[in-house]
């Protein structure tokens, strides 16, 4: 066991800095490259077979499933580095840590290229929140959404706290980045998507609208609504219904309200073990 682990002993290490400048989004741009951190992402990551490095500190081996862990990098093509405590702090981006940092292999992704097998799709325009956008991603998943579209202005998907907030989901469900809306628009339009989003001036609730067998899902800013999406470009405003004194709703949780009440309408329900 940690035959093939090679051991970095300086902070001034080239590589160890390098994948320290992952943590800023110019340099994960640049290198096509993101950190994830603990045993479930990087147990994920080798599933999916873009695993390119991992970081492992001693903390690692005090777990029988880290250790199994390790056995599977070991026999595997992913290069291994041994840190200490301190190195691996300056990776880490968490307070407890499970010994293990990894780094990925961003996916890219020709949007027009992509299968729509569920006819359901997320559009993303300035959301700014890391977390609120893992939250939505995790929930796409696991509600089978085909694609997640994140317009310019939406916060990098391979943010740190985006990615341990979507629990896997970079792994399971595309994310495009930075398309131009005119030109989703008319793609959406071409492919007979029905346009729809939450506005809480809406006159119809969400559960009193027919949706169509293809729908784009648009949510907008935190606080500022759409941003890039002109409103005449929305074919359907609903509104979920609130309680007296109520506001609103944090936009992730509203997202996962629409998104699943739009499958419970069209019964794709019954395809899964739900």
């Amino acid at each position: 066991m940690r035959e093939k682990m090679k051991l970095i002993s300086s902070r001034q290490n080239p590589l160890l800095k390098e994948r320290c400048k992952l943590q800023q989004k110019k340099f994960r741009e640049k290198s096509g490259l993101f950190l994830i951190e603990g045993i479930r992402l990087v147990e994920e990551a080798v599933k999916a077979g873009c695993l390119e490095e991992v970081f492992v500190e001693e903390a690692l081996f005090s777990s029988p499933r880290g250790q199994e862990l390790f056995k599977h990098i070991e026999n595997s093509s992913v290069l291994c580095f041994q840190v200490n405590k301190e190195m691996f702090k300056a990776l880490s981006e968490t307070e407890s840590s499970q010994g293990i940092i990894g780094v990925v292999k961003q996916q890219k992704f020709s949007w027009t290229d992509l299968k729509i097998q569920n006819g359901l799709i997320l559009i993303l325009d300035s959301l700014q929140d890391p977390g609120n956008l893992g939250t939505i991603w995790r929930t796409a998943w696991a509600a089978g959404v085909d694609v997640l579209f994140c317009l310019p202005g939406t916060v990098d998907p391979y943010n740190g706290k985006t990615i341990r907030a979507s629990m896997g989901s970079v792994f399971h469900l595309p994310v495009v980045v930075d398309v131009a809306w005119p030109s989703l628009y008319q793609w959406c339009q071409k492919e007979g998507f029905q346009l729809v989003a939450g506005d809480l001036q809406a006159k119809q609730s969400h559960f009193a609208i027919n949706y169509a067998d293809k729908v784009a899902l648009l949510i907008g800013n935190e606080g500022r609504g759409f941003l890039t999406i002109p409103p005449e470009n929305v074919e359907v405003k609903v509104k979920i219904p609130l309680s007296s004194g109520a506001e609103s709703l944090n936009v992730a949780v509203a997202c996962g309200i629409l998104t699943y009440e739009i499958l419970r309408q069209r019964s794709l329900f019954k395809t899964c073990n739900c």
